[in-house]
């Protein structure tokens, strides 16, 4: 995550057309903004512009944001080979610039801070989830917008204390949504459902809405949340949990990681347990697989994107190829990407780089094209922020008999 700067050298060779361009500026009534790099190359090619992102590069997050961070980075190139934003008639480059949150609520702070006072950044994407509340004080005090890539409706991630806050992936609302959709579909026969998730603090905020979401689509909860530590090692408790809840129909996994959701299907797999297992977040089910075991892959889904599968929007395809020049078999999903992906068509749709104006805009724009095809905009109800929450279709697989599975997409609309 190092910054990006110029040379003095550069500097000093580009300097009269750095004063041309502000008299130009100051003429036309364009002021140059934080985050804005003036020095345009020879022959009016694409100025930069730009925007801060926070993921954890280290500590135990990093098995998420590490896949983050290397596809954000692809998803920068590719804006930009089409040519990045125009705003005001001026094409813009885009220039990433990250800080570390080093997988603690403190390490987010400080590189929010960062991002604010040392470079200046107007725009932000990432953090993820309970993370947000970390980061969110430092980015709404300055009037930074900021988009995570997904969130678990504790206080202070989204919500009226959070206007200049935004959220670009499904998560955990239109993931809910999109699994509960998929259950119905792959198994129609389901009506009591368990559910486990990270103990993260969300419960409280979270499972209220999750629970009527349930009863909107009809379902029931066979037992209380059963809940888990992020740090989790032994997860043959929470198998023995969900074991002892007899009339569940199914094993609903919200909110963990690829060790959670392998090792409870490990778990209840050796206890005889054979019911389904849907998990809400976005690792591929061969990772799920190499955790759990080939004897315990059987009947788990998640919701994960198979590459070049039908039904797959191009760009994510896309994204997948470039990233597996780097890494063969990568586990693959773009969350903040998708974020940095909507921000820069709501900062060009905004014809502005004034957070106000482009917040402004965000709230009034019902759909936008986005790494998933289309995304609407809501979340009014849920969020008490008008059209702050993107809805997206989502892809799933399933593990049947040790095998991977592409299941399809699911439209999750517009979040409620």
């Amino acid at each position: 995550m190092k910054r990006k700067g110029v040379s003095r050298s550069r500097l000093w060779k580009t300097g009269v057309p750095i004063v041309c361009a502000c008299l130009v500026l100051a003429l036309t009534g364009l002021s140059v903004l934080p985050g804005e790099v003036a020095a345009q190359a020879k022959g009016g090619a694409a100025k930069v512009f730009k925007i801060g992102y926070v993921l954890c590069a280290n500590g135990w997050f990093r098995v998420m944001d590490a896949v983050e961070e290397k596809n954000l980075k692809i998803t920068e190139q590719m804006i930009n080979e089409r040519g990045g934003i125009t705003v005001q008639g001026q094409k813009y480059n885009i220039q990433l610039i990250g800080e570390d949150g080093n997988s603690t609520l403190d390490g987010v702070t400080a590189a929010a801070t960062k991002l604010v006072f040392d470079h200046k950044v107007k725009f932000v994407v990432g953090p993820q989830g309970f993370f947000t509340t970390a980061s969110g004080p430092v980015f709404e005090q300055n009037k930074v917008i900021h988009v995570s890539g997904f969130n678990t409706c504790q206080p202070g991630e989204l919500d009226a204390s959070t206007p200049y806050g935004f959220l670009g992936f499904n998560g955990s609302i239109g993931a809910t949504i999109a699994t509960l959709k998929v259950i119905k579909k792959e198994y129609p026969k389901v009506k009591k459902i368990a559910f486990v998730t990270a103990d993260d603090g969300a419960i409280p905020y979270l499972m209220p809405r999750v629970k009527k979401l349930v009863a909107q689509f009809g379902f029931t909860m066979a037992a209380d949340t059963i809940p888990f530590p992020n740090e989790m090692e032994d997860f043959s408790p929470i198998a023995a949990k969900v074991n002892s809840v007899k009339d569940a129909d199914a094993v609903f996994i919200l909110n963990g990681s690829p060790v959670a959701v392998g090792l409870v299907a490990k778990g209840l797999r050796s206890l005889g347990n054979h019911i389904p297992i849907v998990h809400s977040g976005v690792p591929s089910c061969q990772t799920i697989m190499d955790i759990s075991g080939k004897e315990a892959a059987d009947d788990i889904i998640s919701m994960s994107i198979t590459p070049h599968a039908k039904g797959n929007p191009p760009l994510l395809d896309e994204i997948y190829d470039r990233s597996k020049s780097a890494e063969p078999n990568p586990n693959f999903y773009a969350l903040v990407p998708n974020s940095l992906w909507i921000l820069t068509r709501v900062i060009q749709a905004a014809n502005s780089f004034d957070p106000e104006v482009v917040k402004a805009k965000w709230e009034t724009m019902d759909k936008v094209e986005c790494l998933y095809g289309t995304c609407t905009f809501g979340g009014d109800e849920t969020y008490g922020l008008k059209h702050h929450a993107v809805g997206h279709p989502q892809a799933y697989q399933k593990l049947v008999k040790a095998k991977v599975v592409y299941g399809g997409w699911v439209d999750v609309g517009r979040i409620p």
